[in-house]
Parts: C-alpha cells; sequence; structure tokens
C-alpha cells in the first residue's frame, strides 16, 4: 500500500473498520467450514453405512432350496 494520508483520528478509524470486517469474514468462513465438516461426516456415515450392508450380504449364506442346493441369484 502507498502511504495512507489521513489524519491519526481517520487511520484509527480505518484500522477499526478493517478489524470489523475481518471479524465478519472469519465468523462467516468458520460456520462454512463447520457446516462442511458435518457434511463430510454425514457423508463418510453413509458410506460406512453402506460398506456394512454390502458386507453383510456378502456374508450371508445362500438360501439352500428343496433338493438341498444353495440357489443361484
Amino acid at each position: 500500500m502507498s502511504s495512507y494520508r489521513a489524519t491519526d483520528e481517520q487511520l484509527d478509524r480505518e484500522i477499526t473498520a478493517l478489524e470489523r470486517i475481518a471479524r465478519v469474514r472469519l465468523k462467516r468462513a468458520s460456520t462454512e467450514l463447520n457446516e462442511i465438516d458435518k457434511d463430510l461426516r454425514e457423508l463418510r456415515r453413509e458410506r460406512a453405512r453402506r460398506a456394512a450392508r454390502a458386507e453383510e450380504m456378502v456374508a450371508a449364506p445362500a438360501p439352500a432350496t428343496a433338493d438341498g442346493t444353495a440357489s443361484e441369484n
């Protein structure tokens, strides 16, 4: 930045305004990151549920038919 041509009071007001803007932006970014983190946790839980269901399907024996053989699906 080039040198700021203003009074000390104007400079102080500008600093205060920029600090306020920075706090607002930081709060917004933090909120957005928390929302993304929550969505990510939900997606990972869903992936784990699907993997568990897939394992159950693979691990479950095929039902036997009347002649004693396993049925093919």
